[in-house]
């Protein structure tokens, strides 16, 4: 979901923030560190790392082609192709995957800082959308990793724009058959969703946007259900 309060240059501005940030926490990474388990299950740093970086390359080649009016794929050999380059890569020195990340994420900025403004809705094979689609998916992509990397930054660190950007965007995860409610403890925000049985989950605005993205909050959510509810797949 494209959030129409935001101008393109708004996102833009938080998205290399938010890129500049994820810089900033592995720099002082060493090759142990970039090895350990990240908080996703399986992957280590590095194929956090890894990822952003083949993230921010198929984002920029998405934008280059849509300014000559061409569509490709957002990764070569799609999905697979993706883990694969993540699986080959993963376990480089820190040194080499902090430059490709610093390289990838650059060259993706100078793309995008050549768009004008009508630019932005030009088409892409990504979600079938446009460029501005993937400027807010990098936007999720780069803060929601900076998380997975488990280095000190947490979903409390969220802007509030960034946590309802994501609880918009998530919404579909609302499981069927529930009219899901959301309330902010500290921020005016209540979100209704879906349509069914009322269930309410309380908490701050950046815990309930963890919990909609799938990562662990760092407060206690409360709940009117017993236990809160299994959320559905990630938006297609």
């Amino acid at each position: 979901m494209d959030d129409s309060s935001q101008s393109p240059e708004d996102v833009k501005r938080q998205v290399l923030a938010a890129h500049a940030r994820v810089l900033e926490l592995v720099d002082a990474v060493d090759d142990a560190r970039m090895a350990a388990p990240s908080a996703l299950p399986g992957w280590s740093r590095g194929h956090v790392v890894r990822h952003l970086a083949d993230n921010a390359r198929a984002f920029d080649r998405q934008a280059r082609l849509a300014l000559k009016g061409e569509l490709t794929d957002m990764y070569d050999g799609g999905v697979a192709g993706r883990d694969r380059s993540i699986e080959e890569r993963a376990a480089r020195s820190a040194a080499v995957l902090r430059e490709e990340l610093r390289e990838t994420q650059r060259a993706l900025e100078e793309t995008w800082d050549t768009f004008a403004v009508e630019d932005w809705q030009r088409s892409v094979r990504f979600r079938q959308a446009t460029v501005l689609a993937t400027l807010f998916a990098r936007w999720r992509e780069a803060e929601i990793h900076a998380v997975d990397l488990a280095l000190d930054y947490r979903p409390r660190d969220w802007s509030p724009a960034f946590a309802r950007h994501a609880l918009d965007f998530l919404a579909p995860r609302a499981p069927e058959g529930t009219r899901l409610v959301l309330r902010a403890t500290d921020h005016d925000l209540t979100r209704a969703l879906g349509e069914g049985t009322t269930v309410e989950v309380s908490g701050t605005l950046g815990d309930l946007a963890a919990w909609m993205a799938g990562r662990d909050a760092d407060g206690t959510l409360e709940t009117s259900a017993d236990s809160l509810p299994r959320l559905g797949p990630w938006p297609s």
